[in-house]
Parts: C-alpha cells; structure tokens; sequence
C-alpha cells in the first residue's frame, strides 16, 4: 500500500473573515458536522470495497481545514481522482496539499481519530499490526522515512556517485537503470540489490542515489523506505517481523545482513533468517524492492546461508568505492558540512584522514566518525576538550545452559538421551535447508526418579537448550502439579489444560508429581489424563510435555489412557545418587557457598550419607543440601562460643569441622541428638 495525506480547505474562508463573521459558525460547519463525515467515510469505504483502488478516510474536519488520508494499492494510485472524489463530498473546498506518508503516520492518524469507523478502515488495509511492547521488545530496529526524491539527469546521477566515491560496479548499474533500452514507467522490480560497504552511512549513500536514480526512471511507486537493523537471535520467528514487511509492501526496504555468534552448538539461527527472509522476498519481490546491506568484516560470517535468498530473485552487488586523496577531501568536507557540529576548522577534519595515496569509502567514514566524536568535546562540550576516555573492564556473563547441564553430578543415561535429541534438531534442520522431507517428531518425556534427583533442573536446563538450538520457538518452562491442572467444577478441568498448554506454546509443559492426577475420588483427575493426552496431539509441533514423578507411581499413570504411553518418545530415568555422587555434590555446595570442608569432616560426612541410601525416598540431592544447611547452623553456634574467648580468622570463618555434621542425623537412634528436619 502507498500511503498519502491530503489536506483541504474551504473556498470561502477568506470571504467569511471579510464580513467579520470570524466568531459566528459558518456554512462549513452547518454543512460539515461530525454525522456528515461519518457518511462520506461510509461511502468512501464501500467505494474502496468495489474498487479496491484507494481507501479515504477523513480524519479531522475543523474551522475551514479537512484531513483526509488515502491508502491505494499498488499500481492504483491516482492523485486527480483521489482529489475528485474528496472533492464530490465537500465540492466547495479545494486540496492545497498532498503528501506521501509512512504507515506508522497514516494508522496513528486514524486512531486518533474522532470518527467511528477507524478501526474497520485499519483492518481492512491489514495494518493493524503489533510494534514494540513494555516487556517484549522487537528482536530487531525497523523504522520508516519518505524519501525527498527529485527527478535528475544521468549526469547528475554521476557528479552524485562521483561525489561518493562510486564503484565501477554502481555506475554500471547506473546505465543500466538510464538505458534508452527500458520503459519509463513502473511496472515492477526486475532486480533488487545487494550493497556491500565498510560502513552503514556509506551503504545508506549508495541506497538513496539507487532510488533517486530509479525514481527518475518512473521505477519506484513510493517514497518511502523501511529499514531493518540490528537483528537480534529469533527474530525471524517473531511475528512482528512478517506484519512490518508485509506493511511495508510497495517501499523500498533496506535490510542489514548480519550473522551474530551464539547461535547455538548446531543449528544456525542466521540460517533460519536467511531461509525465512528469502521466502518472504519471493513472495514480494515484485512490487517491494529489496535492499541487503553488508557491513563487509562485520555482517556476515557465513555466507552459505545467504544463497536461501539469492536463489529466490535476481540480485545485483554494488560495493563502495575508493578515489584518491583529492575525491576523499571532497567527501569527508561534504560530510561534515552536512552534520550539526558545523564545520570551522576544514584542516582539522583533514588531519583524521590517514596518510595514504588511495582511500576507500571506509577510510572516509572512519575520518568522519573520529572527527565528530572529537568534535562533540571541542565545540559542543567543551569541558570535556581534555578529558581522555578511560578503559573499563566489563565482566562478562555467557548463558551456557548445555555445559551447566553437562556439569551436573551423574546422570549419565540423562545427558546421553538429551544428545540424541539434540543431534535429531540438527539434522531436521539440516534436512530442511536441503529441500527434503521432515517429519514432524514427538520430544514429550517422562522423567522417572526419586525426590532430588534434579528431574527439575534438567527440565529448566533442557527448555533453554532446545530454544539454544532451535528446536523450540522459545525456552518458556510452565511447571505445574495436580493443583493447577484439576477444576473444582464440572468442565474447568478440560479449559483450565489447554490454557497451561497455550501458555507453553513454543516451549515446554513440565507436569511434576504427575501421577497425583490418579485418583478414584472422582475428582476429574481422569478428565485431566484424558485431556492432556489429546492436547498432546493437538499440539504435537508446538508444546513439548515432560512428566515427572517416583518411578513406581509412573507406571501407574501411564496405564491410565492407552494412548498416552504412545505419545511419549523419551523414557528418562534419573536415578539415585551414590555415596560418592552424593559427597560430590556436597563438595560442589561447599566450593559454591564459599566454604570449605575439614579433612576429618568426610568420614563423619561419609557415614551420614551411607545410612541415608538405606532410606527409602530419603531426598538425595535435596537431602544433601539441607545437610550442608544444617552443618552450617550448627557452625555458627559453634563459632559463637569460640568467638568469645579469641578472635577468628577468615578461614576459620569458613571452615565446616566434623563436629558441625556429628550433630545431624536422620533417623532417631539417639533421642539425645539433633533431628534433622527433614528426617522420614
């Protein structure tokens, strides 16, 4: 869509004024009241409806002035008829001005206005689209701007890119768009372009003599140019991004190429985009031109994945330019005239060129840059002008969820399975960048383990690592038990599940304690069963469930529906630690809390742990922690009375003595000795 605004104004205004009825309401307002509008809107909607040309709306009618904002189709736009049809519903006014707008300008101004089918008008055009949100911001920049494009000449075009520092590449393409060979007039985009550059103002040069040229042409059916930079990891799977090309249909879109690390130990997020940005360019590639821009060392680190999107149109490459010394003066001037420091000192932005005979555009913007910042602390601020930047350490933190993961106490059937699982996600993605066939594959789990186990913690670990590597939409973990799942009236329970399951999309459905929802209570604990086991289906591609529980009640929940076994692809079993895992998890809480253990603490330590395994459910992860929590309690009161009679060291602070876990017992044998608390 091409969007316009148009404003116009009553014929007898300035009559009116003359005879000093300034105060009085006028015939305009008489013939023009707010019902009026509202019918003129109507008939120019069901105009628009059995045109499906240009869709008027006005938005504001006051004094002696009319707002209207037009949206045409592609290829639809005419200014004369726009203005006659404005023009047979307030036949006494005339346009004094129309002016190409943004989408961004033409929906903010029909929401703001008074009249009462806006909304209807938004939908129609399907630009009723999301921007960036409080708590979910866009994985990407995308603004617009109108373009102030006039016609010039082949020669004109060439003092441009001459004053640019032109490629040889851009001025071929240059003849090619002024070439006596081709029509005057739009009838689509044969080409779109990829500009590679040492910088973005240099790229953007290059952009903006592309359109100004084409414009010239009759080659371009809008002034307006959508640019998309700064993408972050997933934002081709973020919707925003298909609605803000999809509105942008018509423009010239720039786009910046850029392939960031962290993209996972397999699958490659860049691939993704690429794949994804290339679809969308052949579905648009006839009336959006496409603009790639590559900030060359920068950008782009694999460039296998861009042939997703040179495959799918035919794309020229353009690169910056290089000049002597001479033309580079000429630019580096022309770009300090243009910014708002000011240029007084021209040997002062010079002396930023280095010292060499041949300068690339790159060379020129790097000059530029270092001269504004410079700039900024000698005329703008000055009480900066002697002041040095200072180095700053920045402590830097990963998000390394699959080595967290592979540093956890035994579990070694665990890690083994999730491997798999992994190296599935990589060769389904491997497998559709080839064009073959992939099959849609059930990951739901069932985690069978005693209590502390860390059937939890994998699960959050497992979530971060499936969005880590593209296998999942998003690393959401929604855990829940019997309590959230389970309605107190007839029909919640089924409702209450597909919210959980909603709220999960993309993600991972973690059930704890699943096999309380067996119950002979009748308490719609089997409507809760047989609903998960359809939702599970209903949302096969979209929402991984893992269910967790004692190993024992497992096989009794799975007997509860015959096709629930069948929808679960991982049996996961995490079993009890040793005693030797056990102290090595201890260890790893100590070392963690900053503490450190005596060396006659582990025999004592050892034999606590020991009868622990003798008990049954007795909590192995858990149990370990809260027998550090313990030992530590017991320290300080021991510290208390040590600290009466000297003063204590910072290592004697930390030291946990085999006193400190003497006192911690689970069972009872000694009614003399502490109870641990969590004692079965």
């Amino acid at each position: 869509m091409i969007f316009h605004n148009y404003t116009f104004r009553w014929d007898c205004i300035d009559d009116w004024k003359k005879k000093g009825h300034s105060r009085m309401k006028s015939n305009f307002e008489y013939n023009y009241d707010d019902s009026y509008v509202q019918s003129a809107n109507d008939l120019f909607f069901k105009n628009y409806c059995n045109r499906e040309d240009s869709l008027i709306f006005i938005t504001e009618c006051y004094d002696s002035m009319i707002e209207a904002y037009v949206a045409s189709r592609i290829g639809r736009y005419d200014d004369a008829h726009i203005k006659s049809e404005i023009k047979s519903q307030f036949s006494d006014c005339s346009c004094i001005e129309a002016k190409e707008i943004t989408v961004e300008e033409y929906k903010r101004a029909l929401e703001l206005s008074q009249y009462y089918n806006n909304r209807r008008a938004i939908k129609k055009l399907n630009i009723d689209y999301s921007g960036s949100r409080l708590f979910d911001p866009c994985p990407y920049d995308w603004k617009e701007q109108i373009l102030d494009l006039e016609p010039i000449t082949r020669e004109e075009a060439a003092v441009l890119s001459e004053k640019i520092l032109g490629s040889k590449s851009l001025n071929e393409e240059l003849d090619r768009i002024y070439s006596d060979k081709n029509r005057k007039e739009y009838f689509g985009h044969p080409v779109h372009y990829f500009v590679s550059a040492g910088d973005w103002g240099a790229a953007m040069d290059i952009c903006e003599l592309l359109a100004q040229a084409l414009w010239s042409n009759g080659r371009l059916c809008s002034k307006r140019m959508a640019t998309f930079t700064d993408f972050r990891k997933g934002a081709y799977r973020d919707d925003r991004y298909r609605e803000h090309l999809s509105v942008s249909e018509g423009s010239i879109v720039v786009m910046e190429l850029c392939c960031n690390s962290g993209n996972g130990r397999y699958a490659s997020d860049f691939h993704e985009f690429t794949k994804v940005t290339g679809e969308i360019l052949e579905e648009m590639k006839k009336d959006t031109l496409f603009i790639f821009v590559e900030i060359m060392g920068k950008s782009i680190k694999n460039a296998d994945a861009l042939g997703s999107i040179v495959s799918k149109a035919d794309i020229i490459q353009l690169t910056e330019g290089s000049g002597t010394y001479k033309r580079a003066e000429r630019y580096l001037t022309d770009l300090a005239k243009r910014s708002d420091i000011g240029l007084d000192d021209r040997q002062e932005l010079l002396d930023y060129l280095p010292k060499q005979e041949t300068f690339t555009v790159s060379d020129i913007f790097k000059a530029y840059n270092n001269w504004y910042g410079s700039g900024l602390k000698n005329h703008i601020y000055k009480a900066y002008r002697k002041e040095n930047l200072c180095k700053i350490e920045v402590t830097k933190y990963e998000d390394k969820p699959y080595e967290d993961l592979r540093s956890l106490i035994g579990l070694e059937n665990v890690k083994r399975v999730i491997d798999q699982i992994i190296a599935a996600g990589k060769v389904k993605c491997m497998r559709e960048r080839m064009g073959l066939k992939i099959d849609s594959t059930s990951l739901n789990m069932l985690f069978a383990g005693s209590p502390g186990t860390a059937k939890t913690t994998v699960a959050r670990l497992l979530a971060q690592i499936l969005k880590e590597e593209d296998i999942i939409k998003s690393g959401k973990l929604v855990e829940c038990g019997r309590q959230d799942l389970v309605g107190k009236y007839v029909g919640w329970t089924a409702k209450i599940i597909e919210d959980k399951f909603r709220e999960a999309e993309g993600g991972v459905l973690f059930i704890d304690e699943a096999y309380s929802l067996v119950d002979d209570s009748n308490s719609y604990g089997a409507e809760a069963i047989n609903t998960i086991t359809q939702l599970i289906e209903n949302y096969r591609d979209r929402v991984i469930v893992i269910f967790a529980g004692y190993p024992d009640k497992m096989k009794t929940f799975l007997e509860q529906n015959e096709g629930l076994r069948s929808r679960i692809a991982f049996h996961l079993n995490f079993k009890d630690y040793t005693t030797d895992e056990l102290m090595d998890i201890l260890e790893l809480h100590v070392s963690k809390r900053e503490y450190t253990l005596d060396k006659n603490a582990y025999p004592v330590i050892t034999r606590i742990l020991d009868s622990a395994e003798a008990e049954q459910n007795y909590g192995n992860g858990r149990y370990v922690r809260n027998l550090l929590e313990q030992a530590i309690i017991r320290q300080s009161e021991r510290l208390l009375e040590e600290g009466n009679s000297k003063e204590l060291t910072p290592e004697e602070m930390c030291l946990l003595k085999a006193e400190d876990f003497a006192a911690v017992t689970l069972g009872v044998t000694n009614p003399n000795e502490v109870k641990l608390g969590f004692a079965v």
